[in-house]
């Protein structure tokens, strides 16, 4: 079988507000943000190997995700997962940033968070038992 040759990865993320989710998610990472005319990209400068993107997309009229799914409501398409050292540091940055605690946790192991367009996003141990 054949497989995609890679040359990095990225994912999109949509928003009524792009330029201020993006400015999250740089306060969030530490990444460097590249505002364009129709985008704005977050990037790790200092990542090796392959690279990888967070593009911001403006959406006028987008509605946000409920999570967990719920009947009827806007689904969540894809969330994030990042992966830290100590869970509840990682979970007091993310506050600081912006982000909220959401009010479901399905695991004492890790923590799901909103960012402020309502996207969820987890923060996990570094070594997940399945991993």
């Amino acid at each position: 079988m054949m497989a995609l040759n890679l040359v990095g990865w990225n994912v999109v993320l949509d928003s009524d507000h792009a330029d201020e989710l993006s400015a999250f998610y740089e306060r969030l990472l530490g990444w460097t943000r590249f505002k364009g005319e129709e985008y704005t990209v977050l990037t790790n400068l200092e990542q090796k190997g392959l690279p990888t993107w967070i593009t911001f997309q403006q959406v006028d009229d987008y509605v946000p995700p409920v999570w967990p799914a719920a009947l009827d409501e806007q689904q969540q398409m894809a969330h994030l997962d990042f992966h830290v050292e100590n869970v509840e540091d990682g979970v007091k940055h993310a506050l600081l940033c912006g982000a909220t605690m959401s009010e479901i946790q399905f695991d004492d192991r890790w923590r799901v968070m909103l960012d402020p367009a309502g996207h969820p996003f987890c923060i996990l141990p570094p070594i997940m038992p399945w991993m």
